[in-house]
């Protein structure tokens, strides 16, 4: 079975379940790629800005605000991203009159921080474990999902047995998705993930609220 993954923590228990699942066929892209894909597995908002279905949720919180939400420059991971949408939406949300200031990734958002560049920063959990969850603070579902054609019971089963070699032995999982990634990653940025990610399978529930909120940031500069 042929799964489109954007190579990020949506990915990791498929990584881990070509250990076991040796007919899936796990292909690092983005959700406009999806071609004859049985599933196609990304952020929510990648997914939406894709016009893809959520058809199921598999990481409920990544992403945190830290130390807590303030100006006037916030520091966010890319523009586009799912952390550029999410921000610019609850700044919004919340009237604050906030720059946003841009990094590559997710270490040089720490140490912006750290330097007092920004005032706060929209950081993974691969870099801290504390902060407000920006997820919640926008009402979002979840943070990664999955479009899925065809019977979901296969992803299903191969995303929880994913989770439990993960459970079983992190280290050794984040060795082999760091060893499997066509990105280079710190071995305990995935280590981190894993262990502190809430992946399960979820139903998405009523998310056309959501899915209006994205598609009213995703073209606004």
């Amino acid at each position: 079975m042929k799964i489109i993954a954007a190579p990020g923590p949506v990915s990791y228990p498929l990584i881990l379940a070509t250990k076991e699942y040796r007919d899936l066929d796990l292909v690092f892209g983005k959700g406009g790629e999806e071609g004859n894909a049985y599933a196609i597995a990304d952020s929510l908002t990648s997914l939406i800005k894709n016009n893809l279905r959520i058809d199921i949720i598999t990481v409920k919180r990544l992403m945190v605000i830290y130390p807590e939400l303030r100006g006037p420059r916030i520091g966010v991971w890319r523009r586009g991203s799912a952390a550029d949408i999410l921000t610019r939406a609850l700044i919004s949300k919340v009237g604050l009159g906030a720059e946003i200031v841009y990094a590559d990734d997710w270490y040089s958002l720490s140490s912006m921080l750290s330097r007092g560049e920004v005032n706060s920063a929209v950081l993974s959990l691969g870099i801290v474990d504390k902060g407000v969850f920006l997820e919640d603070l926008v009402n979002a579902p979840g943070a990664c999902g999955a479009q899925i054609n065809g019977d979901p019971q296969y992803f299903i089963d191969v995303y929880n047995t994913g989770i439990r070699i993960a459970r079983e032995n992190p280290v050794d999982s984040a060795d082999y998705v760091v060893s499997k990634l066509p990105i280079k990653l710190p071995r305990d940025f995935v280590l981190n993930i894993l262990r502190r990610v809430d992946y399960g399978i979820y139903s998405p529930g009523d998310i056309s609220g959501f899915i209006r909120l994205v598609r009213s940031y995703v073209d606004k500069p």
